[in-house]
């Protein structure tokens, strides 16, 4: 096994999640069409976010770190044939049981807190919404443990593609059912309510018949004293701080964002679906790839080989982001408004957003390189350190949006998660240089410059283009740009000998 393998998993990886990046891209392009960056929408994405904040946690977190290492422990063993239909019970009813109960608070504290708002205002408008979508966690919650019964089965694809449907319902509601319920966005907006929990129906229904084909159904069991439960609760409570992280983040941004002009949380939803497109495709396939590797030199005791592949990944994932933070940055407004300025998203949508893809692409190195140097300390089973580090950012980030959403509003909160990027990384590469491995500083230096070299090349080369092939249609001219600077990048990384496999070998 090579560092060349790891770029071909990691290529194959790419292009699974590519498809499925590029429909949801295509949704907000149909979104932005219908909604823009209104206080409505930005009410509403507030409103799917807190249950897709819990889905994260409940859904995904248990699955990825309870249910399918102790199911698949018992699926193994023959003698324990009867025990796999109770943990499947035990965990549907469970998982039922939870979400429900959620649902439930929801409905009793929505009324109560929105006696302390302005009914106009986009909080008021929030809390009501909420109601609609938070039943999107129950379907949800019971597609995720679907998914991990499918996976211990060695069953992927219907899995990996249930998500599609979502972003197909949610289309297909706004392209029929919003206009069905009036001329008013707030009523329009009741529609993709509605999408988002039949999206999630669709899901777990979509896999329901390979569940039960594998021999597995859905009933009711409310013994939670079962020891395998227990296993599942004792795995679970370290990892979900860690799994809390991102989300958290998140829901900080947008709600902060919410106490600024109307438009500002959409404004910040779109500028993530862009800037999170190529750190999804490359940095995060590139992760995910490497592992495994990682994990094995570390298993043979081979640490010269492991630093050489992590620091290859680092180098790759950096030679890939930094060309794409500097055309997201510098052609920003042409990016926004080629994809979505039509309909609702006005000239003045377009403003806002770019500007918050500005200061968001920025971060997307860091993020990236976070990302690999996370993989590092999983294969020394070091999931604590990624976890603290994380925690730690929570803070970092709150502080850093307060301190800057006030002279730059939403691009403040966009230029703080940028800046945690980066602060999470160089945390994380002290700490790996300190407890675990320490990196040969001379040949990242080397694997690096021909990047740096290369990106200052396109810089200017982008700036030229920019300037004279504006007089060029929209998508011709963004097509032009792409095609020329790409090529001329990939030329001086393949003069400079960046291709070289000694520079990933030596």
């Amino acid at each position: 096994m090579s560092f060349r393998s790891i770029t071909r998993a990691a290529a194959v990886i790419a292009l699974t999640t590519a498809l499925a990046r590029l429909l949801g891209l295509f949704r907000e392009v149909v979104s932005a069409r219908a909604f823009g960056t209104t206080g409505v929408y930005d009410a509403f994405l507030l409103a799917f976010m807190i249950p897709n904040f819990f889905r994260g946690l409940l859904a995904e977190g248990a699955l990825s770190t309870a249910f399918v290492p102790v199911y698949t422990e018992i699926l193994t063993d023959p003698q324990r044939k009867e025990e796999r239909a109770q943990v499947v019970a035990i965990s549907f009813t469970f998982s039922l049981v939870l979400t429900c109960s959620l649902y439930l608070l929801v409905l009793i504290t929505v009324p109560l807190v929105q006696r302390f708002l302005h009914p106009v205002s986009r909080w008021f408008l929030t809390f009501s919404l909420l109601r609609f979508t938070f039943p999107y966690l129950i379907f949800i919650s019971l597609s995720a443990l679907e998914m991990g019964v499918l996976n211990c089965h060695k069953h992927f694809f219907l899995p990996a593609a249930s998500p599609i449907l979502l972003d197909l319902v949610w289309m297909a509601a706004i392209l029929w059912l919003c206009p069905l319920l009036g001329g008013s966005l707030e009523r329009q907006i009741l529609g993709l309510c509605v999408a988002v929990t039949a999206g999630g129906a669709a899901q777990f229904l979509l896999q329901l018949p390979a569940v039960r084909r594998r021999g597995v159904s859905f009933r009711f069991n409310f013994n939670f004293r079962h020891p395998a439960l227990l296993k599942m609760r004792r795995l679970l409570a370290p990892v979900i701080i860690g799994v809390a992280v991102g989300p958290i983040n998140l829901l900080v941004d947008y709600s902060l964002a919410n106490f600024l002009s109307g438009g500002m949380v959409s404004a910040l939803w779109y500028a993530t679906r862009l800037y999170q497109l190529p750190l999804g495709i490359f940095a995060i396939s590139l992760s995910t790839a490497v592992l495994p590797w990682l994990a094995e030199r570390r298993a043979q005791k081979n640490l010269m080989a492991l630093r050489r592949e992590l620091t290859g990944s680092l180098s790759l994932v950096c030679a890939v982001l930094l060309p794409c933070t500097i055309g997201l940055f510098l052609f920003r407004k042409e990016i926004v408004a080629l994809l979505f300025q039509r309909g609702m998203f006005s000239a003045s949508s377009v403003e806002i957003t770019a500007f918050a893809l500005g200061f968001y692409s920025l971060g997307l190195v860091g993020y990236g390189a976070a990302s690999v140097l996370t993989r590092g300390f999983y294969a020394f089973q070091d999931t604590r350190t990624p976890v603290l580090v994380g925690v730690i950012s929570i803070a970092t980030n709150f502080f850093l949006d307060i301190i800057l959403m006030g002279p730059l509003q939403h691009g403040g909160i966009a230029l703080s998660t940028s800046l945690v990027g980066f602060s999470n990384f160089f945390c994380l590469f002290f700490l790996f240089h300190r407890q675990h491995l320490p990196f040969e500083f001379r040949k990242l230096v080397l694997l690096l410059w021909p990047v740096l070299t290369a990106s200052g090349v396109l810089s200017g080369l982008l700036l030229l283009l920019k300037k004279f092939l504006v007089f060029l249609p929209l998508p011709v001219f963004l097509s032009a740009c792409i095609i020329v600077a790409s090529a001329a990048y990939l030329l001086v990384l393949f003069v400079s000998g960046y291709f070289r496999r000694e520079r990933f070998s030596g």
